[in-house]
This record gives structure tokens, sequence and C-alpha cells, in this order.
């Protein structure tokens, strides 16, 4: 009996002197789990902190860039419609000139003062008519004085009348006038509210881990993602302190209204902004749960030698709850990317070797090059855009140009800026591309122009024609009096084919007129919901004749029924138009013209195509103004009367060259 006491009591402290190590290597197999997980998880959280605030500072940059893109946009356009009126003489301009130049261009006012800030002319065509504000009348003094400076833009979103005006003020070249114009600034404001930087932080700032983006300054905060109480000043926090001296990014465990976050400061600055630190808070909620619940169940697991076995599924588990927190670190660096990739404007990095480090889905659009990431800029960019200047060749830090070229085409008009980007491992060789697609742009602008021309030939046209239908008729009728009761006895062919003549010229300008005054009419027709395919289809039967006598193939491709909204009279004439222009091409040899009728991104498209020798590319853009034609006894106004037309109807009419090697008229109805 003794002997089996002793011999238990022996096996028991044969045990504790197992049991007791093993609970101590398990003790501190735990404790340095835990720690190392901490660690991991807190190391995960601070490389995604760093990586969100690089990709901030960036979208940031190109947040600013947009916004002086804008403000030089406003600059042109009010400063082309101001150089009208400096071509004239100061003191020749007169209040109702004014007037229909701000009607024109779609202004409140315009002011012209002399050198001496005297009121030489002044109009109000839109909204009460009010003084000009005292802070511009101080702005004007201030140009007057200080002539280094030639114009200002000024920005009034405090009007009490609601509205959103710009004053642009310039000093003319001449320097005997100050212009002030006032305009609508409402498509700026929205522009800009879209892409200034307070917007931008607040998009991110929306992310559940993200509690508050802060731009600060040594003189207070520039801009935060919500409105936060307390918040001390650099000078006051040492930590702030040195991270504002530092040249890296830096973090720290920060305490905000009784949440603990983890903080992520980088120093920041630009052109238009202080020098100072972006700051960026990450909830640590998420994080103090998971390792919470870790350490407690490493410290239960770690009580005793029999559960090694729940110890081991607990780190199994800890290595899940790690690959959590790795997910929330791929979900932010996802959403960095995809504001990277949704972004409009094409951004490129290109090494010192020429190699393409990274690139967004703008910029392979605008290029129209796939998968770029990884080639050579050389053979893969230049080789198809003549962009400038080589990089080798650059001569300043920062380049941008407007260039065009040409794809599948069409012309293409992108705005690129070339910049040095600055890497660790490199040498200053490295290089940023950022492009801007400002095709639609251009073409709008040029739609402007084209349409203020129509109305001004409207304009003339609508005078012109009423003027002259009158005497025309006059010698019409007097010709066929000629004719018929006044025949001589002598030389009487000779007479009748004089007063012929007289006839067909009068004729002949009838129909001039006639197409003047279709130009000028302008929308008047009712519009109607019409079959466009069943319109075709009658058209192509009755041309038909003809165009068997001419040698000329009417070819038809109609998917289906198709219905538009317009007038039935127009469209037949837009179709004649069309017709006798491709007649005339074929020059009365064998061709094809081919109508087709299609569904494309919601509109219904009408293409009119042939096989003749087409439009040449560097015309294709003044064949829709008015007078401008190629043929001997052509008046230049078939096509520009076509492109009324479409217009009027809410649709676009575009000239490209066809498959059939001659013209392809596109018209596209919404």
């Amino acid at each position: 009996m003794n002997n089996f006491i002793r011999n238990t009591f022996k096996e028991q402290k044969n045990a504790l002197f197992i049991l007791i190590p093993l609970s101590v290597a398990i003790f501190f197999l735990a404790y340095f789990s835990i720690k190392e997980s901490r660690a991991d998880s807190l190391k995960l959280l601070v490389i995604q902190g760093e990586s969100f605030i690089e990709s901030l500072s960036s979208a940031t940059k190109n947040a600013i860039s947009s916004e002086e893109f804008y403000t030089f946009l406003a600059h042109k356009r009010y400063n082309e419609i101001i150089v009208d009126l400096e071509q004239e003489e100061l003191y020749e301009i007169t209040n109702d000139e004014l007037y229909r130049h701000c009607v024109m261009h779609n202004l409140y006012s315009a002011h012209i003062f002399d050198v001496d800030s005297t009121l030489v002319a002044s109009s109000f065509a839109r909204g009460s008519q009010l003084r000009l504000p005292s802070f511009v009348i101080d702005e004007v003094q201030y140009l007057l004085s200080n002539r280094d400076e030639n114009y200002l833009l000024l920005l009034d979103e405090d009007n009490p009348s609601g509205e959103i005006r710009h004053y642009y003020i310039k000093l003319s070249n001449k320097l005997d006038r100050i212009t002030v114009i006032v305009a609508d600034a409402r498509y700026f404001t929205v522009a800009l509210e879209q892409t200034q930087i307070g917007y931008l932080a607040r998009q991110m700032a929306s992310e559940n881990s993200i509690e508050y983006i802060i731009y600060q300054s040594t003189d207070g905060i520039v801009f935060s993602s919500l409105d936060i109480d307390g918040i001390l000043s650099i000078e006051s926090d040492t930590f702030l302190s040195q991270a504002l001296e530092a040249d890296t990014i830096m973090h720290r465990i920060y305490s905000m209204a009784d949440s603990e976050l983890l903080e992520i400061v980088r120093p920041f600055s630009t052109s238009d902004y202080p020098f100072g630190l972006l700051r960026i808070g990450l909830s640590l909620k998420d994080y103090n749960s998971i390792t919470k619940r870790f350490d407690n169940q490493m410290i239960v697991f770690s009580t005793g030698l029999l559960l090694l076995l729940i110890i081991s599924v607990v780190y199994l588990n800890s290595r899940k709850k790690r690959k959590k927190i790795l997910a929330q670190y791929d979900q932010i660096k996802s959403i960095s990317d995809k504001i990277f990739d949704e972004m409009k404007t094409g951004v490129a990095a290109v090494d010192k070797n020429g190699c393409i480090l990274l690139v967004n889905n703008a910029f392979e659009s605008i290029v129209q090059i796939d998968e770029l990431s990884g080639k050579s800029w050389e053979d893969a960019v230049i080789s198809k855009i003549p962009l400038f200047p080589q990089f080798s060749n650059m001569q300043s830090r920062l380049v941008e140009k407007e260039i065009t070229f040409n794809f599948d085409s069409r012309e293409k008009t992108v705005l690129v800026v070339l910049s040095y980007l600055a890497l660790e491992q490199d040498d200053d060789k490295s290089f940023v591309v950022v492009m801007n697609d400002i095709t639609n742009l251009r073409e709008l602008e040029q739609k402007s122009a084209r349409k203020e021309r129509l109305s001004e030939m409207g304009d003339l046209a609508a005078g012109v024609a009423h003027e002259i239908r009158n005497p025309l008729n006059t010698i019409s009728i007097a010709s066929q009096r000629l004719a018929g009761e006044f025949i001589p006895i002598e030389n009487k062919d000779e007479y009748l084919s004089f007063t012929k003549q007289i006839k067909n010229e009068t004729k002949r300008l009838n129909d001039i007129i006639t197409k003047f005054l279709a130009l000028a009419r302008g929308g008047a027709n009712q519009k109607e919901k019409i079959s466009l395919s069943k319109t075709v289809e009658e058209f192509c039967q009755f041309v038909s004749v003809e165009a068997e006598s001419l040698g000329i193939k009417i070819e038809i491709d109609i998917e289906s029924q198709y219905y538009i909204d317009g007038n039935i009279d127009e469209i037949k004439q837009v179709l004649a138009n069309l017709y006798n222009n491709s007649k005339e091409s074929l020059n009365s040899c064998m061709g094809i013209i081919k109508l087709s009728i299609h569904s494309i991104q919601n509109k219904t498209e009408l293409i009119f195509e042939d096989s003749g020798p087409g439009i040449p590319e560097k015309i294709r853009e003044k064949i829709f103004t008015p007078y401008y034609t190629t043929k001997e006894a052509g008046t230049g106004l078939g096509l520009p009367t076509i492109y009324r037309i479409i217009a009027d109807m809410g649709g676009e009419i575009l000239v490209e060259k066809s498959e059939l090697g001659g013209a392809k008229f596109i018209i596209l109805f919404s």
C-alpha cells in the first residue's frame, strides 16, 4: 500500500516535472504568438495605410491639375469673346453693339472702361440691370495700376440673386481699355465640385475602415472629410512636428473621441496649397476585436499540457483572422486601384529604361493599345503616336502640349503633360505621362462655330431672298410677255433664245433663293413620329429608275422598322441632296449607292455611302460651311442645309471614308 502511494506520488512528481516545463513552453509559445500576431496585424494595417495615403496624394495632385485646367479653359473662352470687341475703336463701341455681343455669347452683361476707369459702354442682356459690384470696380482699378498683369478671373458664389457668376476683367493689348464681361459660372462650379480635393477626400473617407482624412498646415486645417473638434495644431503635437520635418511616412496609435485609431501621416504640398501634412485615421476596432479574441484563446488554452491540440487549432484560427485583416488590406488597395483605373485622365509611369511601369485604363483607351504595362514605351506607343518630346531630350521637369493624331481615320486631340517621376531607386530619369482626351471638346467648339455661321447665314439668306424675289418675279413675267407678245419679224430665233435664257436664269436664281430660305427657316416645321425605314425604302424606289439608267446600283440594308421624331419632307430633302451629291460624284460612271439603318447605343443610325472618289480628309470639316463648294456651278448650300435639318431634329451628322471607296455620311437620331 505504501509502495503504491509512493509510486503514485513519484509518477505525479515526474508528471509535474514534465507538465511544468511543457506548460511554461506552451505559455511562452502563446505569449510570442500573441506578440507576433499583433505585430503582423499592425504591420499590415500600416502597409495598407501607407499605400492608401500615397494613392490619396497622387489623386489630390490630379484634382488640383484638373482645377487649373478648368480655370484655363474658362480664361480661354472669355478671352476669345473679348477679342472681337478689342478690334474696334474704343469710343465707337455702342451699348446696342455690346447688347448684341452679350446675347450672341449668352452673357449676363459687358462693360468697357477707358484707362481713366471711366465707363465708356455698358449693356445688360440677362437678369436685373444692376451696377457692377464694388469689388469688381476695385479689381478694375487694381488692373489699371498693375499693368504687368493683363487679366483677372473672379468667381462670385454669393450673388444676391442666387446665381453663380464669373467676372472676367481684361486689359487690352493696346493698353487703352478695360473690358469686363459677366457670365454664368454654374458649369464651372459643378465641374470643380466633382474634382476638388475636399470632395475627393469625402468620397475616399466613406469607406467603413477610414475614420477621417485631414490636410493640415501650420496655419490650420486646409480640408477635412468631416467636422472634427479639438484638433491640435502641428506645433502643439510633437509627433506631427516630427512628421512635418521628416521625408517619410510616419504612423502612430492615436485616440480621438474615445476611439483608438491608427494614424498615417505624410508631408504634402503643391503649388496651390501650403506645405503641411496629410493625415488618415484608420479604425482599430476590428483589429482590437480580432487580437483580443486571439489573446483570450491563447491564454485559456495555455493552462495545461492536455490542451496543446486546442492551442494548435487556435493558432490556425489566428492565422485565419490575420488573413481576414489581409483581405481588408487588399480591399482598401483595390479601392485605390479602382480610383486609379476609373480616372478619366490617362496616366502612365515610365522608368529610365523606357519600360512602362504603371498605366491606367483611361490611358490605354486614349492610345487604343491594350496591356501596356511592362512593355517598351518606344516600341508600343511612340511608333503609333508622334508624342513630344523624346524622354532623353526633356529640358524642364514639366512639359505640356496639345497634340493631334489619327486613329482609324478619325482625328483625336489630346492634352499631354510630361513630368519627372522621383523614385528612391532611380536617378530622376523616370517620367509620368498624363493625357486628357479633349477631342469631344474640340468637336463641340467646331460645332458651335458652325452653328453660329449657319445662324448668320440664315439671317442673311432671309433678308436677301425677300429683297431679290420681287424684282426677280418682275423679270420673269417680263421675259414671258416678251416671248409671247412681242416677237419680232427679223431675228426671231435669236430673240426667242435670249428670252428663254432670261427665263432659265431667273429660274436658277429662284432655286438659289429657295435654298437660301431653306437654310434660314431653322426648324419651323412641326415634328411627328415617322417611319425612317419606310421613308428610305420609298425614296430608293423613287430614284431606282433614274439610277438604273445611269448604271448606278442602289443597295439597302435595313435590319427592322425604325421610327424617329422629325419631318418627313425634310428627311426626303436630306436623302435627295445626298443622292444628288453621290450621283454627281460618280459622274455618269457605274457605281454603288448604299443606304443602311441600324441601332447603336440607343440611337438610330442612318448611313448613306457611295463608291465614288470620296471627300478628301483635309476638307471634311469645311463641307458643312455655307458657300463652300468644290463644284463649278455649286452654291455651297446643299450640305449646310442638311446639317441644319439634322441639327434641328436633335441629331448629328458625320462624314468618313466608306468601305466602298467613296464618301460615307453617318446620321445619328436620338
